[in-house]
C-alpha cells in the first residue's frame, strides 16, 4: 500500500518591521519589542528585516532602496507616544512609496487610542493591540491566505467604512513558547559604538494599579515569568557581546523574592562576570536579596519614588510610604548597590508646597535622583478620569509628550513653574559637565569620575555624527598595504575634516571603537577602509 504524504503548507511573507527615531538623550537600547515580534514570525516562516531608524539615517532615498531589495508584503511600525507621530509619517512614506504593502501599527500609544489613529490615519491598514506576537501571527496568515480576519482577537481596522475593534486577546499564558529576541537583525556594534546598554527582560506583567502608567494593562496584572535556565541562558549570552552593562527592565524585577534569588544564584554558579541593573519597588527588597543580586553583579536599582508627599503617593496609588524608601535605599548602600530614585512632577494634588516636599526628600534620600514631568499616556487611569483627578490636559500634540515638559496642569500651581524646575535641574548637570570639560581644558586634573564622563560624552556626539553623517560609509579609505594605524589617522582625520570634533579627541575614541569591536579595519578590493564590525 503506499504511503501517503502529507505536506503542511508554510506561507511566507517579507515582513518589514520599523523602529522610529527616539532621542538619543533618551539613552535608546535595541528595540526589545521589536525583536521579540521579529523572532517568533521569524520561527513561523516569515521573512523579516528590522529598520532601526535610530542607529540608521532616515530618507526617503533609503525607503526606495528597501522597497526595491526586500519587497515587503507587510510593513510594521511601533511607537510610544512621544514618537508616535514620527512613526506615523514614515509608515506613510513607506505607503506611498509601495502602495500594494498592508500597513501595521502596534505599541502602548495605539493600542489605547486605536480609533483616533485610524480615524485619523487613512495610510494605516491595521492595529495590533496589547501583546503582537500571536495576534501579528494570525493576521499574517489571514492576510496570506486571503481569508477574513474579523475574528482576529487584538486588532483593529476598517470595513466598509466603519472602524472595527476586535474583542481583546488574552495575555500570552506561558511566555516560555517565545524564542529569544531576533537580536541578529539590529545593528547592535551601532549602539555599543554609543556605550548604550543592552536590554533583556525575565517576565511580563506588573501587579500594581498605578494611576500614571499603562503597564499593567499592557501586559497584565499577572506576573508571567520566564524559567530561570533560560534567563540565565540569554543573560550569559548578553554577557559575551561587549556591552558595558546589561539592563533588566522588568516592569518590576524583584516582584518574587524566591525567583529572583534563584536567577542570582545561577549567574554566580555558572561564573558570569557582568555589570547588570534593575528596577524594583522599594517595598520588594531586603537585606538578603540585595546582598544576593550585588554578589550577582548588580551595580545599580533604579526606584520610581514619584513623590516625596505621601498623600500624593496615597492618590496615585504607589501603595508605598516614604519611611520604607528610606529603609530600601539604607538597605542598597548597605550592600553596595548604587539606587536610583525618580521622581514625577505635577501628579494630582501637586502644590507648590508638595513640590518643595518632594525636593527635599529627593535631596536627603540619595544623591542619584531625576525629575520627570507627568505625561498622561492614552490609557493611563490619569487621562481616562482626569476632571475626577483635577487634571487639566494641555495638549495632545503627541512630540510633547516625552515627560519632560508639562503638557497637564493641576490648577494649583503653575505648569510653567514645573517646566522651571525640572529645567534647572537638568541644567544644572549641563553646567557641571561644561565646568568639567572646561577645567579640563585649563590644565586642571579631573577626578577618575569626571575624567570618564567627559570622555561618555565626547564620543556620544562624535558617534553620532559618524551614524547620522554616515561617515564610516562614505570614508574612502586607503591603499591597499596602508598599516592600521596608518589607517586609523587617516580615518581619524577624515572625520575632523568632516565634523569639526579635534582630531586628537576623535582618534582615542576610535581606537577605542576598535578596541570594543564596534568598528573594524578590513582590506577590500585592493583597498584598507573602516568598516562596522
Amino acid at each position: 500500500m503506499p504511503v501517503k504524504v502529507f505536506v503542511i503548507e508554510v506561507l511566507q511573507m517579507n515582513v518589514l518591521l520599523i523602529n522610529p527615531p527616539y532621542p538619543f538623550e533618551e539613552s535608546p537600547t535595541p528595540p526589545f519589542g521589536l525583536m521579540s515580534l521579529a523572532a517568533y514570525i521569524r520561527e513561523k516562516g516569515h521573512r523579516v528585516r528590522i529598520e532601526d531608524y535610530i542607529v540608521f539615517p532616515y530618507s526617503r532615498e533609503r525607503i526606495r532602496t528597501i522597497v526595491n531589495d526586500f519587497k515587503p508584503g507587510v510593513i510594521g511600525t511601533t511607537g510610544v507616544t512621544m514618537n508616535i507621530k514620527k512613526a506615523v509619517s514614515i509608515l506613510k512614506d513607506y505607503k506611498e512609496a509601495h502602495s500594494s504593502a498592508i500597513t501595521v501599527m502596534g505599541g502602548p500609544h495605539v493600542t489605547f487610542d486605536a480609533q483616533n489613529m485610524l480615524g485619523e490615519n487613512s495610510h494605516v491598514d491595521f492595529i495590533v493591540r496589547g501583546e503582537g506576537e500571536i495576534t501579528f501571527t494570525e493576521l499574517l496568515e489571514s492576510l496570506e491566505r486571503g481569508s477574513d480576519y474579523s475574528s482576529i482577537s487584538g486588532i483593529s481596522f476598517r470595513k466598509n467604512g466603519e472602524i472595527l475593534h476586535n474583542e481583546n486577546r488574552p495575555f500570552i499564558d506561558d511566555i516560555n513558547i517565545l524564542p529569544y529576541p531576533a537580536r541578529d537583525l539590529i545593528a547592535l556594534n551601532r549602539y555599543r559604538a554609543f556605550g548604550f546598554p543592552i536590554n533583556m527582560v525575565t517576565s511580563r506583567g506588573c501587579p500594581h494599579k498605578c494611576i500614571f502608567c499603562v503597564g499593567s494593562k499592557m501586559v497584565g496584572r499577572k506576573v508571567r515569568y520566564f524559567n530561570v535556565e533560560r534567563v540565565v541562558d540569554e543573560f550569559e549570552m548578553l554577557s559575551k557581546l561587549g556591552f558595558n552593562q546589561i539592563n533588566i527592565v522588568d516592569d518590576l524585577f524583584t516582584s518574587n523574592k524566591s525567583r529572583c534569588m534563584a536567577i542570582c544564584e545561577e549567574i554566580q554558579r555558572r561564573n558570569i562576570r557582568h555589570p547588570w541593573t534593575a528596577f524594583a519597588r522599594v517595598d520588594t527588597v531586603s537585606k538578603e536579596l540585595l546582598h544576593a543580586m550585588k554578589e550577582a553583579g548588580c551595580t545599580m536599582l533604579c526606584f520610581g519614588v514619584e513623590s516625596g508627599n505621601q498623600e500624593i503617593l496615597n492618590t496615585v496609588r504607589k501603595k508605598i510610604t516614604l519611611e520604607k524608601c528610606r529603609e530600601a535605599i539604607a538597605l542598597c548602600d548597605e550592600a553596595g548597590i548604587a539606587p536610583m530614585a525618580s521622581y514625577i512632577l505635577g501628579l494630582p494634588g501637586e502644590s507648590s508646597e508638595t513640590i518643595q516636599q518632594t525636593m527635599e526628600f529627593a535631596k536627603s534620600l540619595t544623591p542619584n535622583y531625576g525629575y520627570h514631568i507627568l505625561a498622561p499616556f492614552p490609557g493611563t487611569e490619569v487621562r481616562e478620569r482626569k476632571e475626577a483627578y483635577g487634571i487639566r490636559i494641555l495638549t495632545d500634540d503627541w512630540d510633547r509628550y516625552d515627560a519632560n515638559r508639562s503638557v497637564s496642569d493641576t490648577g494649583l500651581v503653575s505648569h510653567k513653574v514645573i517646566d522651571e524646575i525640572v529645567d534647572n535641574f537638568n541644567g544644572g548637570i549641563k553646567r557641571y559637565i561644561e565646568s568639567a570639560i572646561k577645567r579640563k581644558q585649563n590644565g586642571e586634573a579631573l577626578s577618575a569620575r569626571d575624567e570618564e564622563m567627559i570622555h561618555n560624552i565626547s564620543s556620544f556626539f562624535v558617534v553620532k555624527d559618524m551614524i547620522m553623517m554616515e561617515l564610516v560609509e562614505s570614508y574612502q579609505g586607503k591603499n591597499s598595504g596602508a598599516t592600521k594605524l596608518e589607517t586609523l589617522t587617516d580615518f581619524s582625520h577624515f572625520i575632523a575634516e568632516k565634523t569639526g570634533h579635534p582630531e586628537h579627541l576623535i582618534r582615542g575614541i576610535i581606537e577605542d571603537l576598535v578596541a570594543r569591536n564596534a568598528l573594524g579595519v578590513i582590506d577590500a578590493s585592493g583597498i584598507t577602509k573602516i568598516c562596522w564590525q
